[in-house]
């Protein structure tokens, strides 16, 4: 079977780090290599995870550290969902493996070049990273396939009434994704909040009987404290989605249609707008994401951790 070759650029993040599992677990996914931005917290924690994470699933895949504030703004984090760490109180096994002595903008650059074939970037957190290499490399776009992203909401956001967290944190970088003829396919909150673990989830990966199992329990459990104390009973798997899409696309239910980022709006700042009437009268560049087989998605994870 022909693997499909990815880079996956995270900010891990109690959700990326079971995107990275699900990701290295597949058969059907040739993992090239892994870059970290700045997003769910600091550049220092997320890349650290990041490294560690790679270390234990496939030593011989290179990390890189990108960037550690968005384009243009402040950077803005989560530790009140993630921990200070970005994945709570888990504790990764140390490791000799070492970052690439090139940046995450470098890295993918060199991975596109080298690859023989077209290559899908799966982005779970801020677009930071990404904008940067297309601004740096606009010769090397053609050697994309599609970005895969889990990022954005057609529906309403989770960090202001209007803005989905990846996209609210550097708006600018997603604005120049979103433009730049790559195809897109975007599991924003519409798709993820589906995507939903509950005790009998997390108890099963605990149950797997591996180590990477009782990781990715952990790790998810941390965040459903978050979801509990908002009184909810299950805690969404969002980045999980956006890898399981590039698995098996089938799974998952989306219309194509024009998105455009809000840049500059006082109370709109990061929203994904999604042009389902054909307002503007362009083009489509997105396919939106809806819908999800949550069960056949749940089993998907199951899997990976054993």
């Amino acid at each position: 079977m022909k693997k499909i070759p990815v880079i996956i650029d995270c900010d891990p993040g109690c959700d990326d780090a079971v995107a990275l599992i699900l990701a290295f677990s597949s058969e059907k996914l040739d993992v090239k290599a892994v870059t970290a931005s700045a997003g769910n917290v600091t550049i220092e924690n997320t890349a650290q995870n990041a490294l560690r994470l790679v270390s234990m699933l496939n030593e011989n895949i290179p990390v890189a550290k990108g960037c550690g504030s968005p384009l243009m703004r402040t950077i803005v984090t989560a530790p009140e969902v993630h921990g200070e760490s970005g994945i709570g109180g888990v504790v990764l096994p140390k490791t000799s493996k070492t970052f690439e002595n090139i940046s995450a903008v470098e890295l993918i650059a060199k991975t596109l070049r080298e690859s023989e074939e077209k290559v899908n970037i799966i982005v779970t957190g801020p677009m930071t990273n990404i904008a940067g290499f297309l601004l740096s490399f606009p010769e090397l776009k053609e050697k994309i396939d599609q970005f895969t992203i889990m990022g954005g909401a057609d529906n309403g956001g989770n960090v202001t009434p209007s803005a989905e967290f990846n996209i609210y944190v550097d708006p600018e970088a997603a604005h120049i994704v979103f433009n730049s003829g790559i195809p897109i396919v975007m599991c924003g909150l519409d798709v993820t909040l589906k995507a939903v673990a509950y005790d009998s989830d997390i108890e099963a990966m605990r149950n797997s009987g591996t180590e990477i199992g009782k990781i990715a329990a952990d790790v998810i459990e941390h965040a459903f404290g978050y979801h509990k104390g908002s009184g909810k009973v299950g805690v969404p798997l969002h980045d999980p989605c956006a890898v399981a899409y590039v698995i098996c696309p089938e799974m998952f239910k989306g219309e194509d249609a024009y998105v455009a980022i809000e840049t500059k709006g006082e109370y709109t700042s990061g929203a994904t707008i999604v042009d389902k009437n054909n307002k503007f009268g362009k083009k489509h560049n997105t396919k939106v994401i809806y819908d999800l087989d949550r069960d056949k998605f749940m089993s998907m994870l199951l899997d990976s951790v054993k």
